[in-house]
C-alpha cells in the first residue's frame, strides 16, 4: 500500500508544477523514514543498502551494520523508483540522484551488480562551515609534507626577485615560499587566497574536501562577487552578500557544467568556484582562470598532490575539447594556471604543492 501511494502521488504531477514537486517531496521523504534516524544522525556521513533488511553506517570510526526489518525488497523498489522519479531521470543500472535533503546518492540495480542484488550509497553533507582557525585548532594542519619540486632557501628566493626571465619571482610569492617553509601553513592558506592564487583541493571521497574549500572560501573578502558552480548545494557563503548559486545537473530540464560555467563568464564575477572538476567543463574552467577569473577554489579527486595534475590531464583528455588537444599542451596550462594543490587524507592536510618557480619555468 505504500509504494501504491507514493508512487501514485509521484506519477500524476508536472514536471514545471510546484505541487509537484511538493508531493515527490512527501513521497520520498514517506519512503525514507526507515533511514531517517540515520539521516539525522549528526556522526554519520554515509549509508549503504546492499540487501533487504540491513543498512550499513559510516562514522569516524568506520563501518557498522543495523538490522531495518522494513526495508524489505517490494519497499527498497518502491524507494528507489521514487527517488529516480524525484530527480527526473530515467532508470538505469546505474543512477546518481539527490534527496529531498540535499544528500548525494548513487543507485546500482542489474546488470551493474549481481542479478537480484542492489546498491544504494547515500553520502551526507555537513551544514558546518569551520573557520581556518577551528581547523587549525583541530589538528589538520599540524602534519604534511611539502611535495613542491623546488623549495628555495630565503636567499634563494630573493634572488629570483631579480632574475632577468620568466622565473622572476614577485614579492608576494617569497613571502608565499616563506611561510610555507617556515610551516606557518594557515597563513599561507590565508594569503594564497588573499593574493588570488588557483587552488585544488585534492582527496578521496570523504577525505574532507568540501568541508575544508568551505573554510577556505571563508578568507575571501565580503565584497567580493562570487558565483558557485555545484551538482549539489554545499558552499553556502554565508558571509558573502553577493554571490550567485548556479546548479548543474544530468536529469531533463537541467543544465549542464559548461553551460553553467558559459553563464556565470557573463555575470561578472570577481571569483567562480566549481565545486568539483569531473568532465567536460574542466578545459574551459582552466580558461576562466586565465582570463580574468584568479582566486579560483576547486576540488578533485586523486591519490595525492602530484598525481593531480594528471588526474585533471587525464579528464581533459576524455573531454570533447580535449580529444583535439595534444597532452603536453594539457600539462602546460595545467602546470601555468594552477598554483596551490593541498591534498587531504581522513581530514587531515598530508600534501602541499606550490611552486612559482616550476611553474614560470614552464612559461620559458
Amino acid at each position: 500500500m505504500i509504494w501504491i501511494s507514493a508512487m501514485s502521488t509521484v506519477s500524476k504531477a508536472s514536471p514545471l508544477s510546484s505541487g509537484n514537486r511538493v508531493g515527490k517531496d512527501q513521497a520520498v521523504a514517506q519512503l525514507l523514514r526507515p533511514l531517517d534516524r540515520f539521516l539525522d544522525a549528526p556522526e554519520v556521513t554515509e549509508l549503504s543498502i546492499c540487501r533487504p533488511g540491513e543498512v550499513w553506517t559510516k562514522t569516524f570510526e568506520g563501518w557498522q551494520v543495523h538490522e531495518v526489518p522494513e526495508l524489505t525488497e517490494p519497499f527498497l523498489q518502491a524507494l528507489i523508483t521514487a527517488i529516480i522519479v524525484y530527480n527526473g531521470v530515467a532508470p538505469k543500472s546505474v543512477n546518481y540522484v539527490v534527496l529531498p535533503g540535499g544528500q548525494r546518492g548513487t543507485i546500482a540495480q542489474a546488470p551493474a551488480v549481481i542479478d537480484g542484488t542492489l546498491s544504494f550509497l547515500i553520502r551526507k553533507h555537513s551544514l558546518v562551515v569551520k573557520t581556518l582557525e577551528e581547523l587549525d585548532a583541530e589538528g589538520a594542519f599540524d602534519t604534511f609534507t611539502d611535495v613542491s619540486f623546488n623549495k628555495p632557501s630565503a636567499e634563494e628566493a630573493n634572488h629570483y626577485l631579480t632574475v632577468q626571465d620568466f622565473t622572476r619571482l614577485e614579492p608576494f610569492e617569497v613571502e608565499l615560499l616563506k611561510l610555507k617553509r617556515d610551516g606557518t601553513i594557515r597563513e599561507f592558506l590565508e594569503k594564497c587566497v588573499l593574493y588570488k592564487r588557483n587552488i585544488i583541493i585534492a582527496g578521496k571521497t570523504g577525505s574532507g574536501k568540501t568541508t575544508f574549500a568551505r573554510s577556505l572560501i571563508e578568507k575571501v573578502p565580503p565584497e567580493e562577487r562570487i558565483i558557485t558552480i555545484e551538482d549539489v548545494h554545499e558552499l553556502f557563503l554565508p558571509n558573502h552578500p553577493n554571490r550567485v548559486h548556479m546548479l548543474y545537473g544530468y536529469g531533463a530540464g537541467r543544465v549542464s557544467a559548461d553551460e553553467c560555467l558559459a553563464a556565470c563568464m557573463r555575470q561578472s564575477p570577481d571569483r567562480i568556484f566549481l565545486a568539483e572538476l569531473r568532465g567536460n567543463e574542466a578545459w574551459e574552467y582552466l580558461n576562466s582562470l586565465n582570463t580574468g577569473h584568479p582566486g579560483s577554489i576547486t576540488t578533485t579527486h586523486a591519490n595525492n598532490a602530484l598525481q593531480t595534475f594528471e588526474r585533471c590531464a587525464t579528464l581533459i583528455k576524455k573531454s570533447d575539447v580535449g580529444r583535439q588537444l595534444e597532452m603536453e599542451m594539457i600539462k602546460l596550462v595545467l602546470y601555468t594556471t594552477i598554483d596551490v594543490v593541498l591534498f587531504f587524507k581522513d581530514r587531515k592536510l598530508v600534501e602541499v604543492f606550490y611552486d612559482p618557480i616550476f611553474s614560470k619555468s614552464k612559461m620559458a
